[in-house]
């Protein structure tokens, strides 16, 4: 790659909200994993879930839990090269964001979702749009 100049402020400040939000999707995935199962259920009777879908429901804990989890990861692992300039990681990475934001609304929407990762996907929203503003664009030009 040519030599470039300073990076642009909307680069460094796509790179830290994905961090962050990266790391906030690892914590919540790990909680979701490792929840007792025996409260979840508890839990969920209290709320008045009918008592066959229980265990499904647990199940989807655990799976947007596991997911939430590799989103984090790729999302951290994939944030450098895009601090860095890379093009094709700035577009996996927003393709990822946009990905799991999606997933993350129509799982609210139906009512197996979390708060909390939601509003980390739209973390992750805002990461992906501040780093395609004209001023960042200039970083991502192969020289």
């Amino acid at each position: 790659m040519a030599e470039r100049g300073a990076r642009p402020r909307p680069v460094d400040v796509a790179y830290w909200l994905w961090i962050v939000c990266a790391a906030l999707l690892v914590l919540f995935g790990l909680l979701a994993l490792t929840a007792s199962g025996d409260a979840v259920r508890e839990q969920l009777l209290a709320n008045g879930v009918a008592p066959d879908s229980v265990d499904a429901l647990v199940s989807l804990l655990r799976g947007s839990g596991g997911l939430a989890i590799a989103v984090g990861l790729g999302t951290g692992f994939m944030a450098g090269p895009v601090r860095a300039g890379h093009p094709g990681f700035r577009r996996a990475e927003v393709a990822l964001t946009g990905v799991y934001a999606v997933i993350q609304v129509l799982s609210t929407a139906v009512g197996v979702g979390q708060l909390p990762m939601l509003l980390t996907a739209v973390g992750m929203l805002a990461a992906a749009a501040v780093v395609f503003l004209p001023s960042a664009r200039g970083w991502f030009v192969r020289g």
